[in-house]
């Protein structure tokens, strides 16, 4: 679709050459046929039927911006100023990653679609709205699932998981919204915008930052605060006032305190007043809340509950060896993670084979470390680094049983996940082009002194600092997908292009 905004309707079907139309109405008649098929008869490839729709919707447009860019290129002699370099590490990337022994299909699928997207000879207005839309866009999505999760998701499980899964990708989705937030506030203070613009925006990013509290994702509260402090160096160098800083810190901070009890207040007593909870693949237990509980179940999380639950946390940094903390977290599973502080459960003979094979290779913990985060971290890591090759592993050969109740099957490092995926070269291209990308846009920010590069760097620091810890590479990820878009900015060296 960004591709395709580009274009008019009547640029596919240009008068000047009858021949532009066939390759279109091929594609067309072609989508249709295969569209009907794989929704009718792909249930074992996709098995909800929306999926399918939506995929083959997905498809048949991907096929008409390709078809439009190569004749736009080819044709038209419509280019783009690349920046070189990275544009050839950035190929090669993905050649390597699809050519590896990695059976993933989604590195085709992008390189495909940003590759074309990064051939698009957009104008600098044209530039200008597609950024804005994507704040727009993503702001507009937190206000969507929110409102879901305060219909749906009652507040149940003391790490909140909203309308996912998983706390930590919950986490994951406010920081992309607090960057879209920050980049606001950055862009409304450049401007001179309303004072009412500006409040809205600074209210936001306290609401944000206390819907991040509730995910008590350390990772998450981490990059949160580098955004924040990021934003603030950023105006007080715009206002040349080192005062400006602790200024807007202080702002910052009262949006939180005052947004935070409404944000608590919202997400546990809304919920009960519509008493329609949905459940998600696995979360259903007699734990959960359920229509017929009353507003005032012990099941809901207590205020009180989540501040002993977020200090402790905190404290199992500097005090590994706390054992109390294991009587209040709730069954969550994850490191940062995998919360090793669990209920029992019954230990298969197979889950206790591969412990056992894993403790012989020294990658599983001995009884008794599981409580330390750091060295979870580092078993986590040292399985993962053993399995560094040239080629990648397909994702049956991935995975260890880290304590005889948790199995980790990821590496909870962006780069180190990649290198286990597709080979070490795409591990060290892909570190290539994060760094790169933070040079480029932190020099455009000093060249320009304007908005979008700092918003671009509130992006890229999503995936590139988050992912240091936790996972956030799944093909359909926001984070990643944010990414892509923005190296466009790098990639197409869109610094000097005027036009």
């Amino acid at each position: 679709v960004m591709i395709l905004v580009h274009y008019r309707v009547w640029d596919f079907c240009s008068a000047d050459c009858f021949f532009h139309g066939i390759p279109y109405l091929l594609w067309t008649i072609l989508s249709i046929a295969g569209g009907v098929l794989f929704v009718s008869r792909g249930q074992e490839i996709s098995y909800f039927r929306n999926d399918r729709i939506m995929l083959s919707v997905s498809i048949f447009l991907l096929g008409l911006a390709v078809i439009r860019t190569l004749v736009a290129f080819l044709k038209e002699h419509r280019r783009v100023c690349l920046n070189r370099p990275a544009a050839v590490i950035w190929i090669a990337m993905f050649l390597w990653m699809n050519f590896s022994r990695s059976l993933y299909v989604w590195p085709l699928v992008y390189f495909i679609q940003f590759g074309f997207f990064y051939l698009t000879d957009y104008s600098e207005e044209e530039r200008e709205d597609l950024f804005q839309g994507m704040l727009n866009g993503v702001i507009l999505a937190f206000f969507v699932l929110q409102g879901w999760c305060f219909v749906f998701r009652p507040y149940d499980a003391v790490r909140y998981v909203g309308a996912y899964s998983n706390c930590n990708m919950n986490a994951l989705f406010y920081l992309i919204v607090l960057a879209a937030v920050l980049c606001k506030l950055n862009f409304a203070w450049q401007r001179k915008a309303p004072l009412a613009v500006r409040l809205f925006y600074l209210l936001g990013s306290g609401t944000l930052l206390g819907f991040l509290v509730l995910t008590i994702s350390r990772t998450g509260w981490l990059v949160a605060v580098l955004m924040v402090v990021v934003a603030l160096i950023y105006m007080a160098k715009q206002s040349g006032k080192v005062v400006t800083f602790f200024k807007n810190a202080c702002l910052v901070g009262l949006a939180f305190v005052v947004a935070f009890p409404m944000v608590f207040c919202a997400v546990r007593f809304i919920p009960p007043m519509f008493h329609h909870p949905v459940w998600f693949w696995g979360e259903w237990s007699e734990e959960k809340v359920h229509s017929w509980d009353a507003w005032d179940s012990d099941k809901f999380v207590s205020f009180d509950k989540l501040m002993h639950t977020s200090m402790g946390r905190v404290a199992d940094i500097f005090f590994p060896s706390r054992k109390e903390q294991a009587e209040i977290e709730g069954p969550h599973l994850e490191v940062e993670g995998v919360n090793m502080a669990a209920p029992e459960v019954e230990i298969t003979p197979l889950q206790q084979q591969r412990y056992d094979e894993a403790f012989a290779a020294g990658f599983a913990l001995a009884p008794g470390e599981n409580k330390n985060p750091i060295k979870v971290r580092a078993a986590i890591y040292r399985y993962y680094i053993h399995l560094l090759n040239w080629t990648g592993h397909t994702d049956d050969e991935l995975g260890f049983q880290m304590t005889p109740t948790h199995s980790i099957g990821h590496a909870h490092n962006l780069f180190l996940q990649y290198g286990v995926d597709f080979g070490i070269p795409v591990m060290v291209m892909l570190f290539l082009l994060v760094v790169w990308s933070f040079v480029y846009f932190g020099r455009e920010l000093m060249r320009k002194n304007q908005g979008q590069p700092v918003g671009r760097i509130f992006f890229l620091m999503v995936p590139a600092l988050f992912g240091m810890l936790e996972y956030c590479w799944g093909n359909g990820s926001l984070a990643i997908m944010l990414l892509f878009v923005i190296w466009r900015g790098m990639i197409c060296d869109e610094g000097k292009q005027k036009g």
